[in-house]
């Protein structure tokens, strides 16, 4: 699977303010995750049977009690060798079996082995006796009777060594004649283990009796839900990844600077398309304003009285923009005409709230007259005209590229007028692409959506750019989440953007009107 673009390491490193952009759109995904991974853990967790543990502790001695009232012990002895023999004696069906019986137990042997482990403590003569259970009580009942049974276990097994080695020395004197020496050791020998038998007790002592514990074993609820919360941001992570490297929309300005290889003039946040009339989003013109400012300080070196406004697929607010473009120029004082040249979707009517019948089309067949299809649809900037479609044509592309177009535009910037285009977007239709290849036209302004348009589009609309004569000025990037997206070139904003006094101020934009218009 490929990285996506918006992964990919720009300039210094890895950018992580296109990470946490995929984290902010997509944060209800991965919240979603975390909760379902902790749900189902915890679920687990209380389904799952509990297991209680308790630990008996039993000391023992190395050696044996014969050994000890004999005066003597085996060469070459190995604790850790004894440690183990007693490891094993503690856990032997021998041992279980007394147990089972002392506790009337209905499991085996065998069964009662599985749940008790013995280990050795860590330098000392002390078997650790561990019980498992699903009762704290029946825990704490099973570790102490297999160590009283290991006790008693070793006591009986010392007795028996104890008798074994009288028996041998009863043997050995009865068979020495009388008035023999060595009849007075061994006398002495019996008087020993006679007097050891009397205090036997195995050799081991129970030193910590195992008592009912107050929690289950193994994972708390708490660390489950800790484990839950990683895990689920971790698959969340990881489904993100997926979800973005398999998404193709754009999601930043940089994105949309780098697919279209163009600057961004400015940004206008998504709350600039609430309104869907012009004149309620005249608190909304601060971008375009920018945007005025980036056409202005482009008509230093070059004519740019013409400008179309399109985009790559519809819905990216191209519309909206070529209005409000067109609104914040006719405001700073000079006479501004906007035209609709998207004939297939015509939308200045509602846009404007004008009620017509007749629009551009009409004056491309020679019905009537361009002076009498404009109109002033904000009395309170009479410096901006509007012309509307018209009636929808069934041929819109051969309709552009008919020369009365380029003529009907020059018509209407003989007044020195701004003329702003609606123009169709460059790649579902033909009709842009016509345009863009009008000399009356001197620039154009594209619009990217961030969250709408795709690189797909974006490769497509740029190729179609690159093969016409119109050239594009830069990007206006829609649906932001911020205002701190305003801007002009790569910087997205002056450090002061124009100002009030900047709108009626004498600007080499401004010049006398002298069109006709009608009123609505």
């Amino acid at each position: 699977m490929s990285v996506p673009d918006r992964f990919q390491t720009t300039r210094a490193g890895v950018t992580l303010v296109a990470v946490r952009d995929a984290l902010r759109h997509r944060w209800l995904i991965a919240v979603a995750i975390v909760i379902a991974v902790v749900a189902i853990l915890v679920v687990r967790y209380e389904r799952t049977p509990k297991s209680y543990n308790a630990t008996a502790s039993v000391a023992f001695q190395n050696g044996t009690l014969s050994e000890t009232a004999l005066g003597f012990a085996p060469a070459g002895t190995e604790p850790q060798r004894e440690a183990n023999t007693e490891v094993l004696i503690a856990h032997s069906p021998e041992v279980a079996a007394s147990v089972r019986t002392q506790l009337h137990s209905p499991l085996s042997a065998s069964e009662l082995l599985k749940e008790v482990q013995v280990e050795v403590a860590p330098s000392a003569d002390v078997l650790n006796i561990v019980a498992s259970s699903g009762e704290p009580q029946a825990a704490a009942k099973l570790a102490n009777a297999f160590a009283e049974q290991y006790i008693s276990f070793r006591a009986k097994s010392e007795l028996e060594g104890l008798s074994t080695h009288e028996r041998k020395l009863r043997a050995q004197l009865e068979a020495l004649p009388p008035g023999s020496g060595e009849r007075a050791a061994l006398q002495q020998s019996l008087q020993r283990l006679s007097e050891v038998r009397a205090i036997a007790g195995g050799g081991a002592n129970i030193i910590g009796r195992a008592t009912p514990p107050g929690s289950p074993s193994g994972t708390t609820l708490s660390s489950i839900v800790i484990i839950g919360i990683l895990v689920g941001l971790a698959i969340a992570f990881l489904v993100i990844f997926v979800l973005e490297s398999l998404d193709k929309r754009m999601r930043s300005v940089e994105e949309c600077e780098s697919a279209y290889r163009l600057p961004a003039l400015t940004g206008v946040p998504q709350a600039g398309f609430r309104a869907r009339r012009a004149a309620e989003r005249t608190d909304s013109l601060e971008p375009y304003r920018i945007l005025r400012s980036a056409l202005e300080f482009s008509a230093v070196t070059r004519p740019l009285d013409v400008v179309m406004v399109t985009s790559a697929v519809s819905e990216e607010g191209k519309t909206t923009v070529a209005a409000d473009l067109a609104h914040a120029i006719a405001i700073a004082g000079r006479r501004t005409v906007l035209v609709e040249l998207d004939l297939r979707r015509p939308t200045f009517a509602a846009q404007f709230n004008l009620n017509v019948r007749h629009g551009l089309t009409s004056a491309i067949v020679g019905e009537s007259p361009v002076s009498e299809l404009l109109h002033e649809p904000l009395s309170s900037v009479p410096s901006l005209l509007v012309l509307p479609a018209g009636r929808v044509p069934h041929n819109p592309s051969e309709l552009l590229a008919s020369p009365r177009v380029g003529e009907i535009i020059a018509e209407l910037g003989k007044s020195d007028a701004m003329v702003v285009i609606d123009a169709p977007p460059l790649n579902p239709v033909a009709d842009a692409q016509v345009l863009l290849n009008n000399d009356a036209i001197h620039g154009a302004i594209v619009v990217a959506r961030v969250g709408r348009v795709t690189r797909d589009d974006v490769r497509m609309a740029r190729a179609i750019l690159d093969r016409h004569v119109v050239e594009p000025l830069g990007l206006v990037v829609t649906g932001i989440r911020s205002t701190s997206g305003y801007g002009y070139g790569g910087t997205y904003g002056p450090t002061k953007p124009p100002g009030r006094d900047a709108e009626h101020a004498p600007s080499s934009l401004s010049r006398p009107p002298d069109l006709p218009v009608s009123r609505p």
